[in-house]
């Protein structure tokens, strides 16, 4: 037996439960958790509103850190004691004391011991925000970037990957002090609380006049509308999610009138091989020191419904991480 979250009902509170072990299919692998990481789909599900509806109960969590404990018949790439990250992409299963991961379906990553367990639930995050920038970064040189971020969580990566590895000009966007205090702890260039709807006034002030290459947004809404005004002649807006839950509406027209593109990126509808080739990548950036993290807040299994309520404050700042020890 293992401890499992389960949704019974939409909109209701998890219970933790003890369920019975199984051993994995020919080509599935069953992986001992250590960490699970809670992402903004996940609450969306637990109220039944994503596009993707499980059939109840359901465990939920579409991504995790553990241990091979046991493989497939025909598993050739992982064997017991293995380190890797799950992304299911079924987005169920994560949040249990043990996962299992079928190599045809999820994607499985091997992760080295040497990297920082702690850190190893950002990965996913900065995979995300990798695979929409490094297109338009490699066309360009001396880029700025504006980041647009309420949560943390892809805001924060998508800044540290701007400043360490793309080595532009960052400035940081929010909706309160607190968390613009951690982006000048990063040492951005300058910071802005967009709550004022002034932010494209304050962006030009500080560009001289100009505005920024790259706004990278995680957040929709209005604050979408607010950084494509703080875009330079020709420049690029990327979409990385809408933490608002607010998608916005984009015309066309304004596109034509600041001659800028805007593109999109949702990491499990990328291929395969390309999601794998990032969390690596990123994977060995983190190992070789070139990136800081994010801000993890931690979680036991049993205070699920806890993280939960505190993901959803407009105060949380960081990526929220249940713990299986």
């Amino acid at each position: 037996m293992y401890r499992a979250a389960l949704v019974h009902d939409y909109g209701t509170e998890i219970t933790i439960q003890d369920v019975k072990d199984k051993n994995p299919g020919d080509h599935e692998v069953l992986i001992k958790n250590e960490t699970a990481g809670i992402n903004h789909a996940d609450w969306i599900m637990r109220q039944g509103k994503y596009h993707i509806k499980p059939p109840l109960p359901f465990t939920p969590g579409g991504e995790s850190i553990g241990i091979v404990e046991s493989v497939g018949k025909k598993i050739k790439h992982w064997a017991e004691g293995d380190r890797v990250l799950v992304l299911k992409q079924g987005f169920t299963g994560a949040f249990a004391e043990k996962t299992i991961a079928d190599e045809n379906f999820d994607i499985i990553v091997k992760l080295p011991y040497s990297l920082d367990v702690e850190l190893a639930p950002a990965l996913s995050a900065y995979a995300t925000a990798y695979l929409g920038m490094k297109k338009l970064v490699t066309e360009y040189r001396g880029n700025s970037f504006l980041i647009l971020s309420a949560q943390g969580t892809l805001g924060f990566a998508a800044m540290d990957l701007a400043q360490n590895v793309f080595e532009g000009v960052v400035f940081g966007a929010s909706d309160c002090e607190e968390k613009l205090a951690i982006f000048r702890e990063a040492n951005v260039m300058s910071t802005f609380n967009w709550t004022d709807n002034k932010l494209s006034r304050h962006v030009r002030e500080k560009t001289f006049g100009k505005g920024v290459d790259f706004v990278i947004d995680t957040v929709g809404g209005d604050v979408f509308h607010q950084g494509k005004e703080s875009l330079k002649d020709g420049g690029h807006i990327l979409s990385l999610g809408f933490s608002s839950l607010v998608v916005p509406q984009l015309d066309l027209l304004d596109l034509h009138r600041l001659n800028a593109s805007v593109s999109a990126v949702w990491l499990h509808g990328k291929d395969k091989k390309d999601i794998i080739s990032a969390i690596e990548m990123i994977s060995k950036m983190f190992d070789d020191g070139f990136l800081s993290g994010i801000k993890i807040r931690q979680y036991p299994l049993n205070d699920i419904n806890k993280c939960y309520q505190d993901v959803q404050d407009s105060k949380f700042f960081g990526k929220a991480v249940l713990t299986m020890y």
